[in-house]
């Protein structure tokens, strides 16, 4: 018997030379796929173009956009247990409705979540500067105070609309400049050349303006560099990582979400692709929702290894 135990103590033992791994350090960074079109078959997840992403970063939870239907990012929530109570702050990249439909939802559980908006007055209802005359702001001078917007009482500059906007009542807060929402998490402001509203009244009847439409990105610090999450880069996704580079001065380890790549080909993509990895030094990068599947395959073939899949469902750990 006591040989027998001593046989099983020698079996228990590490054999000499032979060093134990050592357990894996946990992520300091979790950055969910919530809302997508493309992905691995999941039984409880319904394929749906938009996006949304949740992020766990130092103790913190961070909701990026929130897609296209309430309905199925609820369900997207309540599939993969994430609880809209413990959510501590929602930022939206932009206005379009496949990024806001589900805030309806979270609103509806957690009214006074705190929500950080692109300052878009046209979609999301941010305050506006509005003149009362356009060429003669003086003549209110020369009106009874009853024909006069406001009595005459605020200058004969103009006035600032303010909206109730999408979000009556919520906790929301305009973002126009870089800032820290969070400890370690920056919000990246950008201005869309591409999509936006376009003005022909006087003086651009002749030549029509384009106010381009204002869009945030986000951007988490990690020991490994900055994860920067576009949600549809509008913006250009090229441009977004050269505002969030000299925001913050430090590398980008990982770049992921959409870079509404759909309406560029090859040529365009795979300048893009060595662009993004020699120019920009992008270590690591996980494109999803508007990327498009050309560029799936592209950037795939130029990032090689350090290409993540990142489709509806799916975990980047950091």
């Amino acid at each position: 018997m006591v040989r027998l135990v001593a046989c099983l103590l020698v079996l228990a033992l590490p054999s000499p030379g032979v060093a134990r791994s050592a357990p894996a350090a946990p992520a300091e960074l979790e950055i969910t796929n919530l809302y997508d079109a493309f992905g691995k078959a999941h039984p409880k997840l319904t394929k749906d173009f938009g996006f949304s992403a949740i992020v766990r970063y130092r103790g913190k939870t961070v909701l990026f956009d929130a897609g296209t239907s309430a309905d199925i990012f609820g369900a997207h929530l309540k599939a993969l247990k994430i609880d809209p109570r413990r959510i501590d702050a929602v930022v939206i990249s932009h206005s379009h409705h496949d990024h806001v439909a589900g805030i309806d939802y979270v609103r509806t559980v957690n009214p006074g979540i705190k929500l950080y908006l692109p300052k878009d007055f046209f979609g999301l209802g941010a305050p506006l500067k509005f003149p009362f005359s356009a060429h003669e702001p003086e003549v209110a001078k020369t009106l009874p105070v009853e024909q006069c917007y406001f009595d005459c009482t605020r200058g004969t500059d103009g006035m600032e609309v303010r909206s109730t906007g999408r979000f009556w009542k919520g906790n929301a807060e305009y973002v126009e400049s870089a800032r820290e929402i969070l400890p370690g998490v920056t919000v990246i402001p950008t201005v869309s050349e591409l999509t936006g509203t376009f003005l022909r009244y006087p003086p651009h009847d002749r030549e029509p303006k384009l106010l381009g439409m204002p869009e945030l990105s986000l951007s988490f610090s990690t020991s490994k560099g900055e994860v920067l999450v576009t949600g549809c880069s509008h913006s250009s996704v090229e441009a977004i990582v050269k505002s969030a580079r000299a925001t913050l001065g430090r590398k980008i380890h990982l770049l992921a979400g959409g870079f509404h790549l759909i309406p560029y080909d090859r040529s365009y993509l795979v300048a893009l692709g060595a662009r993004l990895k020699e120019q920009y030094e992008i270590e690591t990068i996980a494109p999803a929702h508007c990327t498009g599947i050309l560029a799936f395959s592209v950037l795939r073939q130029s990032f090689g290894s350090s290409y993540r899949f990142f489709g509806l469902g799916e975990t980047l750990r950091v």
